[in-house]
């Protein structure tokens, strides 16, 4: 996807005049919206410096080498890995920053970004890897699909790549962190995956209904550190009306608090903080328990559904009522409805104001907000251990990350996920809080043991039976992050 230097520079000449949104860089939550319109006053012998690169880069010429990325791809944008190239000039405004990214890479860089997006990649990685084919420079794979490939030797460590600067606003420590077994990262995320951060799970919200309700703007309340659970459930207890005629609550009346599936018991404990697993002292996950603290975290959660007068579950609740939760939140009858961001092309004809928030927090004194992506739709990242030039590797997924931090990640949030209307920096905001703090436990993903069994029909059941399901896997995943732990230990990069 070679375009010549002129063709290039009107392109990102185009991206500069369509992004008149303020950086992704920007994530303090703490500084004040002042106005501006005193800036044109300041005294003019101010001296321009000239900024320092932030890349640490070296100037080479890969002279149009090809950086091969084999990724997902699905029916549903929702699904595929559309961060990875396009053959022609798209329309959409992230397929545009995904090819003037693209191009700017093989104009500093001399590297030619190609994708090849198949329906199962883990699948294919895996024959390829097996045989030793030198294929792929890159491969992005569903989250559950990642830890049989790694442990059987099948990926580089990132952490010995050369070229790669965690330092560099593309990575992040805390993601990484719960990706790093024994000191060996072989697979994680960054600002360059966009998918993952589409297949989020986050809390939608009525803004309009919540300014007619008296509740003010609930991202005040993220800002504030004071969105906890108990909040949320105050919203279901007090904003519930009937509205349909028609008696008892149904999906015809209005909701402070709805859930559009009953899996979403793992959205909302997680950002409680609730862990499956944790980093132990060894740098290997370990099983966390059947806790004081994560029992008090499902209680919490079973305080919010409990009541079907005062929270909507979609398809289990309400006597059969098999009404939407989509459809409601859509219609303006709710405040707060929990689904995936990538629901957001449902919301381009909808009549109010909506907003983004993360999952609440347990309390107040929480230290952050916590969110997670789709275990099955969502991608990682990872380097086969096939490639016959490492240092490229290493060079270009530097490369390709910090360019889309400008770029794609840029226009994804503060565009795409406006849906390209007003620009709001609430929003961005709460976006960027959200994808700064997002969960990886690796038992979840995995589902060592059966344990992600231990959360299956509760909320359908309206039974808290989460300890005793627990027991029943603990020993089955212990056994399983054993076997992971011996596995790591054995690879020698």
């Amino acid at each position: 996807m070679r375009v010549s230097i002129k063709l290039t520079a009107l392109l990102l000449a185009l991206l500069m005049l369509v992004s008149v949104f303020v950086s992704c860089d920007s994530t303090d939550n703490n500084v004040d919206d002042e106005s501006t319109s005193g800036s044109d006053t300041v005294a003019s012998t101010e001296v321009e410096t000239e900024a320092e690169p932030k890349t640490k880069l070296p100037e080479m010429n890969w002279e149009g080498k090809e950086y091969r990325i084999i990724g997902r791809l699905y029916s549903e944008e929702n699904m595929t890995n559309f961060e990875v190239d396009r053959d022609e000039m798209p329309e959409d405004v992230v397929g545009l920053a995904v090819w003037n990214r693209n191009n700017a890479l093989l104009q500093k860089y001399g590297i030619d970004v190609v994708g090849n997006l198949v329906e199962k990649p883990a699948d294919e990685a895996k024959v390829f890897l097996e045989a030793g084919d030198d294929l792929y420079d890159l491969l992005l794979c569903q989250n559950n699909k990642m830890q049989p490939l790694a442990t059987a030797g099948h990926f580089v460590n990132i952490n010995n790549l050369n070229y790669i600067d965690f330092e560099q606003d593309c990575w992040s420590d805390y993601v990484n962190s719960q990706l790093n077994f024994g000191g060996k990262l072989y697979y994680t995320s960054n600002k360059f995956m966009i998918q993952d951060k589409h297949r989020t799970w986050i809390v939608w919200y009525n803004r309009t209904l919540s300014d007619e309700l008296k509740l003010g703007r609930l991202e005040q309340e993220v800002f504030d550190g004071t969105w906890t659970m108990d909040r949320m459930i105050e919203i279901s207890k007090t904003c519930v009306a009937e509205v349909d005629g028609q008696q008892g609550m149904s999906s015809g009346d209005r909701w402070g608090v709805i859930l559009s599936n009953y899996n979403n018991i793992s959205e909302l404990c997680y950002g409680c903080g609730f862990r499956l697993s944790d980093m132990g002292s060894d740098g290997y996950p370990e099983l966390v328990g059947a806790t004081d603290q994560m029992l008090s975290i499902i209680d919490k959660f079973f305080e919010l559904v409990s009541d079907s007068e005062t929270c909507f579950v979609q398809g289990i609740r309400l006597d059969g009522d098999k009404g939407s939760a989509g459809t409601i939140f859509r219609e303006g009858r709710a405040v707060v409805m929990t689904h995936a961001l990538s629901w957001l092309s449902n919301l381009y004809k909808v009549d109010f104001e909506y907003g983004v928030l993360p999952a609440p927090k347990y309390t107040e004194e929480q230290e952050r907000y916590l969110s997670i992506p789709g275990i099955s739709n969502s991608s990682l990242l990872a380097v086969p251990a096939t490639v016959g030039d490492i240092a490229f590797a290493g060079f270009a997924l530097e490369a390709i990350s910090e360019e889309a931090v400008d770029t794609s990640y840029k226009e994804y949030i503060d565009t795409k996920c406006k849906l390209q209307v007003a620009y709001d920096e609430d929003m961005s905001k709460c976006l960027n809080i959200i994808f700064d703090s997002i969960v990886y436990d690796i038992t979840y993903i995995d589902d060592y043991g059966g344990l992600c069994k231990s959360f299956e029909g509760m909320t359908a059941g309206m039974a808290n039976t989460w300890s005793r399901n627990y027991d029943k896997y603990k020993k089955r995943a212990a056994n399983e992050i054993k076997q992971i732990k011996e596995a790591y230990e054995k690879l020698e990069y």
